[in-house]
């Protein structure tokens, strides 16, 4: 799952996504999202580290420590100051519309190639270990359509 919602802007200004924590209506949504999953025996749950999504994991399946997969990070970006200022917001939101190439940069950062360097051989060292059934991954936006976009196509793009 992705994590719950969070706000990437305040005051006009971008918050460090690396730090950037869950709005109130992300806490409901992970509220109902453990609500949704109270009758699931997790074996593992895996998060990316980033405050977003142990915060969601820990709201969706309390009593289970999650793991810190930094493989799993979302993509990561430039430096949104190069980035002009009218057009910032509107960058990060359009920033997965339609089919993105392995050689697209994300907001001027990594490339969708670069995650998938990262995400694929996580997944299939996951997906190698036998020691689990259940496992829900709190991921993010990107890594998740690159799993998808994976699993689906077999190729590196979005």
């Amino acid at each position: 799952m992705r994590h719950a919602a969070v706000a990437y802007f305040a005051d006009d200004r971008p918050v460090d996504p690396t730090t950037v924590a869950l709005t109130p209506e992300g806490r409901e949504q992970a509220t109902m999202a453990g609500r949704a999953l109270a009758g699931v025996e997790l074996d593992r749950v895996i998060t990316s580290g980033l405050t977003r999504t142990v915060e969601t994991a820990r709201i969706v399946a309390p009593g289970r420590e999650p793991e810190t997969w930094p493989e799993f990070e979302e993509l990561r970006s430039g430096r949104l100051a190069d980035i002009d200022k009218d057009g910032l917001e509107s960058a990060f939101a359009g920033a997965f519309a339609g089919t993105i190439t392995a050689d697209t940069r994300f907001l001027g950062g990594e490339t969708i190639g670069e995650l998938f360097d990262r995400v694929v051989p996580a997944l299939e060292r996951l997906l190698a270990d036998d020691t689990w059934d259940t496992a829900l991954l709190v991921l993010h936006g990107g890594v998740n359509r690159a799993i998808l976009s994976h699993a689906l196509t077999g190729e590196r793009m979005f």
